[in-house]
């Protein structure tokens, strides 16, 4: 594959895999990470969901949401496209 076509299938918003690692590990049960990469609706229900299940279903989504992005490349920006 070419650089040039590598470029073109990552995201070019400068979000940060470090912040957003850094994000789920702190406030991953919240969804703060969700909205750092533009998924409004997923953060928003994950927060909801949070604060009704007083954040245990939260914890839970939080660590799935981390191991997707340590383990796998399915964790995406709002528009579908791998974080940089």
């Amino acid at each position: 594959m070419r650089i040039e076509d590598m470029a073109e299938t990552i995201s070019t918003k400068k979000k940060s895999t470090a912040i957003l690692l850094n994000l789920v590990g702190c406030l991953g049960a919240f969804g703060l990470h969700r909205f750092y990469v533009g998924k409004i609706k997923s953060g928003g229900l994950l927060l909801l969901v949070s604060f009704l299940s007083a954040g245990s279903v939260g914890v839970i989504w939080g660590l799935y949401d981390l191991f997707t992005m340590l383990f796998t490349d399915k964790f995406t920006d709002c528009d579908g496209l791998p974080l940089q």
